[in-house]
């Protein structure tokens, strides 16, 4: 007998930040989610099964780069069936397992997690006519924000658009109720993330080496060696830090940076945000509208450009306290609850 459910979710990994808003949407609906397996490009906590409080099964327990993808897919196709569900979440297209799964669940109940933006999104040529076949399965998108929905609206997509308003919670360990101490001279700056191309963090370190400004580049990654032999002494590396002490990280510097050249979303502008520190993000990076430009908490650069970043630091220098303002003004825990109440939205379509 199929067990009958709010939603079926399916999502490529249990990242942190994902298993906290299906905690939260548990908490509201009856739900069950499907993940298709573990991988390093997201952080995952190794204790993560701990933290999960709602029902879910994991199709490969080994790294999703390596799955037997027909296996795969016939298990996940097996669990769906177990179920009566009155919508199904797809976390993206991008894997074949979903894009399998598709052709045989009903459009009617087939919802689209986007989190891709429309810099990002090819919208003309073979691609859009590739993605539009993909689009004509489902009936309701899920784009994160602004510059997402922008993607269904470059395809005519004619279903039911809804913002989600972010790609999941991060964990908020600490209040941020300090005030900055200073002068501009001791400004330090702050990266968190991944030490790889796509990061940009050699430009970065061109231009700090230049500057002689502080700056603190967290993480790990196959550059790692080569980006330490580049920088000069006053950018400091110190490698991965866990998810529950990354709060005191942010909480003892200024100015959060993300110089991406390929970012789908970026939660780490929202944890910076949410820390009180302005912040300087790449037109690369998806949630620069949704958290940046319209709420003036920091500044949008070029990633191709020393002047384009170096005007940009000496502008929020020089308006740090209007942009540390809007950042701590910031209604975070609003946000939250707006990203459960989009996905709950989906019970009365």
């Amino acid at each position: 007998m199929r067990k009958n459910i709010d939603f079926l979710i399916i999502n490529n990994c249990p990242s942190f930040y994902k298993i906290n808003l299906y905690n939260e949407l548990s908490k509201r609906c009856n739900i069950h989610v499907i993940f298709i397996g573990l991988t390093n490009q997201v952080v995952i906590n190794t204790d993560y099964k701990k933290d999960i409080l709602f029902s879910y099964e994991l199709l490969s327990e080994i790294q999703i780069e390596k799955r037997n993808r027909f296996r795969s897919i016939v298990k996940l196709y097996r669990i769906h069936n177990q179920f009566n569900y009155k919508k199904i979440i797809y976390g993206g297209y991008n894997d074949l397992e979903e894009r399998v799964l598709m052709w045989f669940t009903p459009k009617s109940k087939n919802c689209l997690q986007f989190e891709s933006s429309i810099k990002e999104s090819k919208t003309s040529g073979i691609a859009s006519i590739v993605k539009k076949i993909i689009l004509s399965r489902f009936s309701i998108a899920l784009p994160s924000g602004k510059l997402q929905a922008d993607v269904f609206n470059a395809l005519n997509f004619t279903g039911e658009i809804i913002e989600t308003k972010g790609v999941g919670l991060f964990n908020k360990q600490q209040s941020p109720s300090f005030s900055r101490q200073g002068t501009v001279q001791d400004f330090k700056y702050l990266y968190v993330g991944r030490l790889i191309s796509i990061k940009n963090i050699e430009f970065i370190i061109k231009v700090f080496n230049r500057s002689g400004k502080s700056l603190t580049i967290v993480g790990t990654g196959v550059l790692e060696t080569e980006l330490k032999k580049m920088a000069h002494s006053n950018i400091k590396f110190i490698g991965f830090v866990p998810n529950n002490e990354i709060a005191n990280i942010y909480l003892n510097h200024d100015v959060f940076l993300l110089p991406s050249l390929s970012e789908p979303w970026g939660l780490v502008v929202e944890e910076a945000i949410y820390y009180g520190l302005p912040v300087l993000v790449s037109d690369a990076v998806g949630s620069q509208f949704d958290m940046v430009i319209k709420s003036n908490t920091g500044i949008v650069f070029s990633p191709f450009s020393d002047e384009s970043l170096e005007s940009s630091m000496i502008e929020i220098e020089n308006n740090y306290d209007l942009y540390k303002s809007n950042c701590l003004n910031f209604d975070s825990i609003g946000r939250d609850k707006e990203q459960v109440e989009a996905y709950i939205k989906l019970l009365s379509l």
